[in-house]
């Protein structure tokens, strides 16, 4: 036990039991040999306690690796959960695929996102499943089979793959090559995603980018401030700016100082307060030649609903404005041509008159005196004479009333039709009678806005005609109706008389023209010209149905609201 004291302060407390241990279980022995064990005992300490303090060296060494194991494991394992949620990301799902390219292990996401059990897969190629509406032997198919052949990576190849209800989808996949540990190829691993939702956006995005290149109208998108952002073709078409001329400056490089400015005005009073304008504007070119846009203007919202561009939808009406102004100065000189014509046949038939009145009055006096001595013969040419005398006055008196029509000022008024038709048949009872014949008119016809007198006249010769024109064979028959078309009245004369041939019913209602022979029926050959001239006055319209040897039937429309009167043409040339 002696010896254990120094050992106990040289190796530490823990080599006391060995000590102890050893020292117990000495025999008796002499002191020499003792002393001899002991000198042993102290070098065996010596090399024991060496070899232990490299042990604990090499245990504290062991802990501080565990300890940075345990780091690195950690930085491994949240390494892994970021790949892992970050492929769950970019990924719909997982494959794999042997050296002949077939599907081994598709993962169960594929079923959930295209609609297909994995295991209809397996065994199968890309290409064998891709849709049919896909040319597999086209250079992108052929491309990334060479990709395949030659055992290279792929990223984002693109194919149509049919769904379970055979809607076709569109996929992307990635893929690396497997190699075997004896570096042959095992085939491949990669990923699949759904991309049906982006391909149908980019094709919507390309076919309207499309449509507003394409378009026949001006397209302009601004920002806030109105600086442009974008122009089609069509603008740079009509404008003759190129899109770098514009980009980024205001609209108004393309004013003038024809627009009004309450134009202006109105445009931004809509747009500051989130509202479409149309109108009309008048702009420049890039030549400075002037012309007419048709405008409309409209804030874009975004989800949010904040207005955030303004868009323009503007059509060059610079031709049809033309063409307006042409079409108005035309109807001017031709409405100056009419009034100087029916000035022209009302002086010429008044003026007319009185020598036809005197040669018709002196005729009638010379055969008066002349008769008991004149023979047969001429007793007939005088008659004929005195007739085509009467026959000229009476056309002339015509052709007057013709010339007046339109001509006087006064307002239109109210008029009820069923007082006109009284009028009208009352001023033929004589020549109804005559003929034996019979009109009916319906009751309760409409009012309508016109002149009386001429109204009373345009039904006194529809009708007047419809007795004279009747079949020899049957006493004539009129029938006067009315018709809501829901825009206009539509009156109508229906006869039985002896009709009107298919090539004459437009022919029918020019001045002095005749269907018939004046032996056949008497007449000037204005009254139907006089029936058009009236309806056209009071803004309507007149045209007649026949059936040969049945009848007529003549039809006049009245606009509801009124005579639509030419409409005001002032400024169209202003800026032109």
């Amino acid at each position: 036990m002696i010896l254990s004291k120094p050992i106990l302060s040289t190796i530490g407390l823990g080599l006391v039991a060995v000590v102890s241990i050893v020292t117990l279980s000495l025999p008796d022995l002499p002191l020499h040999a003792i002393g001899a064990m002991a000198l042993v005992m102290l070098a065996l300490l010596y090399l024991t306690a060496r070899s232990l303090s490299g042990a604990f060296k090499a245990l504290r060494q062991m802990e501080e690796e565990r300890d940075s194991l345990k780091a690195r494991l950690a930085t491994l394992e949240e390494s892994e959960s970021r790949y892992r949620e970050l492929s769950e990301t970019i990924a719909d799902w997982y494959w794999e695929t042997d050296s002949e390219q077939r599907f081994t292990w598709i993962s169960d996401e594929f079923e959930t996102t295209i609609g297909i059990p994995p295991t209809n897969l397996l065994g199968k190629r890309r290409w064998d499943v891709a849709s049919e509406r896909m040319e597999i032997d086209s250079e992108q198919w052929q491309a990334h089979i060479a990709d395949l052949t030659a055992h290279r990576p792929f990223r984002d190849f693109k194919y149509w793959l049919e769904d379970g209800g055979r809607r076709p989808r569109w996929v992307k996949v990635n893929g690396i090559p497997r190699f075997h540990p004896d570096g042959s190829f095992a085939g491949y691993r990669g990923t699949g995603t759904d991309i049906t939702a982006a391909v149908e956006t980019a094709h919507r995005m390309h076919m309207l980018n499309r449509a507003v290149e394409q378009s026949p109208v001006s397209i302009v998108i601004t920002d806030l401030s109105a600086k442009i952002q974008y122009v089609n073709s069509e603008f740079i078409k009509i404008t003759g700016y190129d899109a770098d001329e514009v980009m980024g400056r205001n609209p108004r490089i393309l004013k003038s100082d024809k627009t009004p400015p309450e134009t202006y005005a109105a445009m931004w009073a809509a747009l500051s307060a989130g509202e479409k304008w149309e109108g009309e504007l008048i702009n420049r070119r890039k030549t400075g030649e002037l012309y007419w846009e048709l405008a409309s203007i409209q804030p874009i919202q975004n989800v949010e609903g904040e207005i955030t561009n303004f868009l323009a939808i503007k059509t060059d009406i610079t031709q049809q404005k033309l063409n307006e102004a042409r079409l108005a100065d035309l109807v001017e000189e031709l409405h100056r041509s009419n009034q100087e014509l029916e000035q022209f046949a009302y002086v010429a038939s008044h003026d007319l008159r009185q020598p036809l009145r005197m040669i018709s009055g002196y005729l009638g006096m010379l055969f008066k005196t002349l008769q008991p001595s004149l023979n047969d013969d001429t007793r007939t040419f005088f008659g004929f004479a005195i007739d085509g005398a009467k026959r000229l006055d009476r056309m002339i008196i015509d052709l007057l009333e013709y010339s007046r029509i339109g001509r006087q000022n006064d307002p239109l008024e109210p008029i009820d039709l069923n007082q006109v038709l009284q009028d009208a048949t009352r001023h033929l009872e004589v020549a109804i009678a005559e003929q034996q014949g019979d009109v009916v008119v319906a009751a309760h016809l409409p009012t309508v806005s016109g002149d009386r007198s001429e109204l009373v006249r345009l039904f006194q010769n529809l009708i007047g005609n419809a007795i004279k024109y009747c079949a020899p064979d049957r006493p004539p028959r009129v029938k006067v109706s009315c018709a809501d078309t829901g825009a206009e009245w539509v009156m109508s004369v229906t006869d039985n008389g002896i009709g009107i041939a298919e090539g004459d019913l437009q022919r029918v209602f020019g001045v002095f023209q005749r269907l018939v022979t004046r032996e056949q029926y008497e007449g000037t050959g204005i009254g139907l010209a006089v029936c058009r001239k009236i309806a056209e006055h009071h803004g309507g319209r007149i045209w007649v149905e026949s059936v040969p040897d049945q009848g007529s039937t003549f039809l006049v429309a009245f606009p509801k609201g009124g005579p639509v009167h030419q409409a005001d043409k002032s400024g169209i040339n202003a800026h032109i």
